[in-house]
């Protein structure tokens, strides 16, 4: 590289660089030298020395005026400095060699031009020998050595001296980040030299550091320079592909290798960039302004089917391929089976894309699909992730670099090479059996001891555990309870398959299907912890007052529910008091000041004030996904899988009768209903495997003593998602095939039936004359019933009279009866509904399917509404089965609660459940003080009372939930986005003039509202300053200019895209910026008046010439943009500095002047 000798003059006329000055000096010498001839002439000597300083200072200063952009008037001293360091004395020879890529010119010869940008440009992304660097050209050059000359050339012009502000980590940490290397074929076209790679290091790890990584491991051939002078520089890499091929910086087309992170231009370099969990780094060899390429990263994915006896065999070997990133498994599976030659029949569902079946590469009549193996297990295809079960289907998993997926046919969540076993821990409490965490199937390597299993389990599940390994023998000496903390110490045994431990060998080696079992007992036998005693003679508080006994579609009166926004007062966590992984939890119900909830196999006594599981009882079988429990006569009564019902005593929780099961398959998921001492029970046979619901049973059970009273049996039909209806000496239910029955309450018998013609899961609601019945379908229609009294025929006893379209496209919901009101929830298009329909004036129905200016979101309103009267108003409480997920894991919004007053144009959201957000079916159930209750799933049940609600207004922005506060603390959001926009803070003002302090209490309900500023649209940049020919090149808006002198102007800025990412640019380019509000409009009066109070004093034309650059920035037409400073600039940022040229001039007349003077008093 050749070196660069330059005498640079700052702003003050001083010399800088590495070769002598011959100007100063010269000039001392001739005036000491004037004054020793004239010394007779003393004073008129000194006059005219003073003079000729004076215009040689005032030469400098013209010239430095004239030939400084006018931007950096307007930036001050730093800027003026900083472009004083870049510039070159003219006539000096400015070439810059450096090491040539394969078809990259790099030896430019003496008037090849600087890739820096001169004379007002936007720096160029990279300087002659396009090397990614990380900090500027420093102002400060007087001071640099006479060797750093070289090293500058080795380093960007214009990247940027600054790390971009980055979180600290605690110490110790790690990061993990992936990087990729995009270069380009022989033809040009972009390739992948590597694929993003997850790469972790400690904290504090820089961009370099991960590159540098990377290019290790890749095998990359990278020239890069981590000791620059501004830091760590990239100046070229070797193609893996091509031999021979290097790219560097090509100052014909403008190419180098360009920083990315998470899809943007870096502001720093890669050495002034720390890391963040996550990062993506890409190295693209690209033009400045051209985007971040589509990365790709590099997976795998295994195919193991079976062949024709059942045996496993690989259908798909591992094969490593590269996808786009936010590339789902999908998307790989359905490239690998089409590399393998695998027959594979796909498609998509409510819950995104699904595998129906494959067909193996070597036998197309081996096609294997979801298969009943028994009763409780289902052959199907099983999806992987890197040796795990996912808990996300394919078509919602992300791919990250490395990711291994594999596809296995079987049933116990293993691959080839693992182990799938049952692993449970049965403690003590009250001397009796307390089942601590339910069976779950943990899967482990072939090979694992039952001591290294246990040690893995107890910390997978956060049991705090004390093992003892000594002497020979192992053991644990204690653990802590997940249910109230307490330790139980000494008396731990374990048994496999029921086996006790001291009977198998000490390094027993697990096997699929193993049964394995922790318990605190001695003796060689299992506890039972699910042991249910009954006990019929049981007191019965039945003095005991229900708040909410059960019944989800009822009507409260002259209790203050809360008329504002609701807060929680306490959640409980059911998911992880259960133990289980995917446990169910039935809807709560209040009475006496207990909440009573139904999980999994246990039924949970909560207290109501604290949140606190006073105390719990086993129940005979576990429940279903929804169950409804109730109460009535001091029993809690509780639905269970199969089809039986049991009674518990809601004081003690002792079970006083339990009913047998009515099939392996039935699910009573319908609501229960009481009728004096009877209760009406329906229930389903599902088989999900062939969509079918029949053989349904509803059943008339004894209260008081369990006994059944009679059985009805609808072997084609059954009972799901509904209840009876008690009429005069009858029952109305309808079916699951659209049936609406008509029983006798005495006997069962079939009274009459008619047919909606859809299916029905919802309940009847009787007139009040009891002459008619009404009835939504699940294609959300109304359905007017006429009843005939019991003397009639028993084929006109029940008929269809009319069929009223309400305007929904969808329901599942109970309805609500208030006065001649019918309030049931639904779907409409694109979202869900509350309809409210006027039985007295022919079926008039409301829809209100928006809340605070939006549409209620989509998935229904499932759950009942509940309906409180107070005073004069009447509030309708409700949720919507509705979560925010990218990947059915993790949840950003959904599950919270709405209110509506009647008369309202639009509902409100109440209650966010930030923090627990999830799909919601639930109804909401309050106690006599207003409080409400529900459950969503998350795995939290909620308490809500009222409190103060804080809405975001983001404009066009993506949305942000609201809040609620009781204590009036308020948590910060994540920041919203916007395209093209910045994120400018939250205001309490439409205006966006009056920050929010988010340390300050909120007393009142409040809306804090976005600001915006538009972000910068680059014009197409300035052309290239010319070398060796005086003055630069003018630019223009292409990003093509031409050199004035005798060097041609280097390739410009690109056209569009943002000031080159990464770098700071030498003259510092302003851009002009756009604030909006929630209505995104900005003043238009003045340039940008709401953000500078000072800028009321541009005059018209200033702001004229500010608003036609503006014009011109946001097309990209014109060469400079206008900045947010002082519009008295405005002129000189138009590019054009009326001053310079009365700078030059004056330059000019003092030249001529002093040398007149000097050469005629030589004379």
């Amino acid at each position: 590289m050749g070196e660069l000798g330059r005498n640079m003059r700052d702003d003050v006329g001083q010399p800088q660089g590495n070769d002598p000055s011959t100007d100063n000096g010269g000039q001392m010498d001739m005036f000491e030298d004037e004054r020793e001839r004239a010394s007779l002439h003393r004073r008129g000597a000194i006059a005219r020395g003073v003079a000729k300083r004076g215009l040689v200072a005032f030469l400098a200063f013209a010239m430095a005026f004239g030939t400084t952009p006018a931007q950096l008037w307007a930036e001050g001293a730093e800027g003026i400095a900083e472009a004083v360091a870049q510039a070159a004395t003219p006539g000096e020879d400015a070439a810059l060699a450096g090491g040539a890529a394969d078809g990259v010119v790099s030896e430019t010869g003496s008037n090849a031009s600087d890739a820096s940008v001169n004379d007002g440009a936007s720096t160029n992304a990279a300087d002659s020998n396009g090397v990614a660097s990380d900090d500027s050209v420093a102002a400060e050059a007087s001071t640099a050595s006479p060797d750093s000359s070289e090293q500058n050339v080795k380093s960007v012009v214009a990247a940027s001296d600054e790390a971009e502000s980055q979180p600290t980590e605690a110490a110790g940490q790690e990061v993990a980040a992936t990087c990729s290397v995009v270069g380009t074929d022989a033809g040009g076209a972009q390739q992948t030299w590597a694929a993003a790679q997850q790469i972790a290091l400690k904290e504090g790890s820089t961009a370099a550091d991960l590159s540098e990584q990377l290019f290790k491991q890749a095998g990359l051939k990278a020239d890069y320079d981590p000791n620059g002078s501004w830091g760590w520089a990239l100046n070229s890499i070797t193609s893996p592909f091509d031999a021979g091929r290097t790219l560097a910086y090509d100052p014909a087309t403008g190419a180098y290798w360009q920083l990315f992170v998470n899809g943007s231009a870096s502001a720093v370099g890669a050495g002034g960039y720390t890391l963040k969990d996550g990062d993506s780094v890409v190295w693209c060899y690209s033009k400045y302004g051209d985007p971040a390429p589509a990365n790709q990263i590099s997976v795998s994915c295994t195919v193991i089917g079976q062949d024709t006896s059942g045996a496993q065999q690989t259908w798909a070997q591992p094969t490593t391929a590269l996808v786009e990133e936010g590339a789902t498994a999908a998307d790989l599976s359905e490239q690998a089976f089409k590399k393998a030659g695998i027959g594979a029949k796909t498609g998509k569902g409510t819950y995104g894309w699904y595998l129906e079946s494959l067909t193996s590469p070597f036998n197309k009549t081996v096609t294997l699909s979801s298969e009943k193996v028994n009763e409780n297990t289902w052959k199907c295809w099983q999806f992987f992730v890197n040796g795990q079960a996912a808990n996300v289907g394919a078509g919602n998993y992300t791919l990250k670099a490395g990711d291994k997926v594999t596809w296995v046919y079987g049933f116990d969540g293993t691959m080839p090479g693992q182990v799938s076993v049952s692993m449970e821990i049965i403690g003590k409490k009250d001397e009796k059996a307390q089942r601590w965490t339910d069976p779950s199937t943990q899967v482990f390597v072939e090979g694992t001891t039952i001591k290294d299993a246990s040690a893995a389990y107890f910390d997978a599940i956060g049991i705090e555990s004390k093992m003892y390994d000594q002497f020979g023998y192992w053991g644990v000496h204690s653990l802590v309870s997940p249910l109230d903390g307490t330790e139980l110490s000494g008396a731990w045994s374990f048994f496999v398959n029921g086996v006790p431990g001291p009977q198998l060998d000490s390094d027993y080696v697990l096997k699929s299907g193993d049964k394995i079992v922790w318990a605190y007992a001695p003796g060689d036998t299992v506890p039972n912890p699910d042991e249910v005693v009954v006990d019929p003679s049981a007191s019965r508080p039945t003095d005991w007052k229900a708040d909410w006994s059960g019944n989800s579609n009822a009507v409260v009166k002259n209790v203050s529910t809360p008329t504002g926004a609701l807060v929680s007062s306490w959640t409980f966590d059911w998911r992880a008091y259960s133990g289980a992984t995917y446990p169910n939890a039935s809807e709560p119900i209040v009475v006496n000041g207990n909440v009573y909830l139904a999980v999994n196999k246990r039924l949970l006594k909560i207290d109501a004030e604290s949140g606190k599981v006073l105390a719990e009882s086993n129940l005979q079988t576990a429940i279903g996904y929804t169950t409804r429990p109730i109460y009535t006569k001091g029993l809690v009564i509780v639905p269970l899988d199969g089809g039986a019902v049991q009674a518990l005593t809601a004081d003690t929780l002792t079970t006083v009768w339990v009913t047998d099961s009515v099939s392996k398959s039935a699910q009573s998921n319908s609501q229960l209903t009481v009728d004096g001492n009877y209760l009406y029970v329906g229930t389903v046979d599902v088989d999900y495997g062939t969509s079918t619901y029949n053989n349904g049973h509803l059943t008339r059970i004894n209260i008081l003593t369990g006994a059944v009273s009679w059985q009805h049996v609808n072997a084609d039909e059954g009972y799901y998602w509904t209840s009876a209806t008690v009429g005069d000496g009858y029952i109305l239910v309808p079916t699951s095939a659209g049936t609406v029955e008509m029983l006798s309450k005495s006997t069962g018998d079939v009274l009459g039936s008619v047919s909606v013609g859809a299916i029905v899961n919802s309940s009847c609601v009787l007139s009040k004359d009891g002459k008619h019945a009404y009835v939504i379908s699940r294609d959300g229609k109304l359905h007017v019933l006429a009843l005939s009294d019991a003397n009639a025929r028993a084929s006109s006893r029940i008929s269809e009279e009319r069929v009223i379209d309400l305007g929904l496209t969808g329901c599942a919901c109970m309805p609500t009866l208030y006065g001649n009101k019918l309030i049931v929830g639904g779907e409409v298009s694109g979202g869900s509904a509350l309809a409210i329909v006027d039985l007295d004036n022919d079926f008039a129905t409301t829809l209100v399917s928006s809340a605070d200016g939006s549409v209620l979101p989509a998935g229904g309103i499932k759950g009942a509404p509940l309906v409180s009267v107070q005073a004069d108003d009447t509030y309708v409480y409700f949720t919507v089965n509705y979560g925010a997920t990218s990947d059915y894991v993790n949840y950003t919004s959904g599950g919270g609660v709405y209110r509506y007053k009647m008369g309202d144009a639009q509902a409100t959201g109440a209650f966010s459940a930030a923090g627990h957000n999830n799909y919601c079916d639930s109804p909401i159930a309050c106690d006599a003080k207003g409080n409400l209750y529900y459950i969503n799933d998350s795995g939290t049940l909620f308490k809500l009372s009222g409190g103060v609600k804080v809405s975001f207004e983001t404009g066009e922005g993506s949305k942000v939930d609201f809040q609620t506060t009781a204590d009036g603390k308020l948590v910060k959001p994540a920041d919203p986005t916007r395209d093209g926009y910045t994120f400018g803070g939250w205001f309490t003002d439409e205006a966006c003039t009056q920050a929010y302090d988010f340390s300050m209490p909120v007393t009142a309900d409040l809306t804090l509202y976005a600001k915006w500023t538009k972000n910068a649209v680059n014009p197409g940049g300035n052309g290239g300053s010319g070398t060796n020919g005086g003055n630069g090149g003018a630019g223009n808006g292409s990003g093509a200019g031409t050199g004035t002198g005798s060097g041609s102007g280097t390739k410009g800025q690109q056209a569009g895209g943002a000031i080159a990412p990464g770098h700071k640019p030498t003259t510092k380019t302003t851009v002009s910026t756009k604030t909006e509000t929630k209505d995104n409009k900005s003043d238009k009066k003045d340039t940008d008046k709401s953000d500078k109070k000072d800028e009321k004093k541009s005059d018209k034309k200033d702001n004229k010439s500010d608003k036609k650059s503006d014009s011109k920035s946001d097309t990209g037409a014109a060469s400079t943009t206008t900045a947010k400073k002082s519009s008295g600039a405005s002129e000189q940022e138009t590019g054009t500095n009326p001053l310079a040229i009365v700078g030059v001039a004056a330059g000019v007349i003092g030249l001529a002047i002093v040398g007149v003077f000097v050469f005629t008093k030589r004379r």
